[in-house]
């Protein structure tokens, strides 16, 4: 008897992320507003536009994830600690690649200061996704996979 790929449904995709930004647009506004010195609305604003951006990343990241896993015949779940950790990084990085000119647009920063801002908060992000992806699993655990 064949075992189906234990593998997170289309909608419990599409939860984790409007949690994951929810909770994380609401603690970047608290906190960016009054370090970089601009009102709320502006950080906002720019925080709603990097969650949407996120989110869409998300999802084709993590199913793409999903997919390079069974190419390779890894377990998709549990996910151990390391796995965790890669998967965080190459997220971040990836997401990078378009939130760092879209900061320099926003928020009128040169390069440099758009890298920086970046990095700090992806250092901020990494934490913060390792933390609430670990949460999830617990939270929300993948169903069993149903004999064929």
């Amino acid at each position: 008897m064949n075992k189906k790929t234990e593998m997170r449904s289309g909608l419990d995709r599409l939860r984790h992320s409007i949690i994951y930004e929810g909770v994380f647009l609401f603690l970047t506004v608290l906190i960016l507003k009054d370090i970089l010195n601009q009102p709320a609305a502006h950080i906002g604003s720019f925080g709603i536009i990097m969650s949407l951006m996120a989110m869409i990343w998300n999802f084709f990241y993590n199913y793409a994830f999903d997919h390079v896993l069974i190419f390779f015949k890894h377990p998709l779940y549990p996910r151990g600690f390391k796995l965790r950790i890669c998967h965080s990084v190459y997220f971040e990085v990836g997401f990078m690649l378009a939130s760092v000119p879209f900061t320099m647009i926003w928020m009128r920063f040169s390069f440099i200061q758009a890298l920086t801002m970046d990095i700090v908060f992806t250092m901020a992000a990494l934490i913060y996704t390792l933390i609430f992806n670990y949460a999830y699993d617990v939270i929300f655990p993948v169903p069993p996979a149903v004999p064929d």
